[in-house]
């Protein structure tokens, strides 16, 4: 959750959409959100200059003690995170399964790790869409056929299945 010093309304960090205060229900542009690693941008891009702050928060250690560094590693979340959340997990998938969440005109898809060993290549309307994963970090990503991207996360189950209730999961069948 997010919250603003004019109106004091407050925002969903994911989409964008303001839930209380004088702005509800208007949301804020976003677009997609690339995890890479900077070992795979200067692969992709030599010419980018990469500042790495030196800080890291306790939290920040303790997880990175807890879950180790690599993106499909197991994790672990302390119980009373969930009770904070005010409806169940989608059983669906593992909770804390990783997976690239592809969302179009609030349409999302989750494509789960597991299923990425090979790039997938589907239609989304009339464009095709293919998800694969990096060749330098192994972070999933989404393209069009022409180059750009949609908006994209790359996030566990629970926080994607929970801001796209019923979402499609690539995979499993429709119906």
């Amino acid at each position: 959750m997010l919250g603003d010093e004019q109106t004091w309304s407050r925002w969903d960090h994911i989409t964008g959409e303001a839930f209380a205060g004088p702005l509800d229900g208007h949301r804020l542009e976003s677009w997609p959100i690339r995890h890479t690693t900077v070992a795979a941008m200067a692969a992709e891009r030599p010419d980018l200059r990469v500042h790495v702050s030196d800080f890291k928060s306790l939290g920040s250690r303790f997880m990175t003690a807890l879950n180790g560094r690599k993106i499909d590693r197991g994790s672990f979340l302390p119980p009373p995170f969930y009770k904070s959340m005010s409806q169940p997990i989608d059983p669906r998938l593992p909770k804390l399964a990783n997976g690239l969440g592809v969302i179009v005109e609030d349409v999302g898809r989750y494509y789960p790790m597991a299923a990425l060993a090979d790039p997938v290549q589907e239609p989304w309307g009339d464009r095709v869409l293919t998800v694969a994963l990096g060749a330098v970090d192994g972070v999933p990503r989404a393209t069009w056929a022409d180059g750009s991207e949609p908006m994209q996360l790359f996030t566990r189950w629970y926080g994607f299945s929970f801001t796209w209730p019923g979402c499609s999961i690539y995979g499993q069948s429709l119906g």
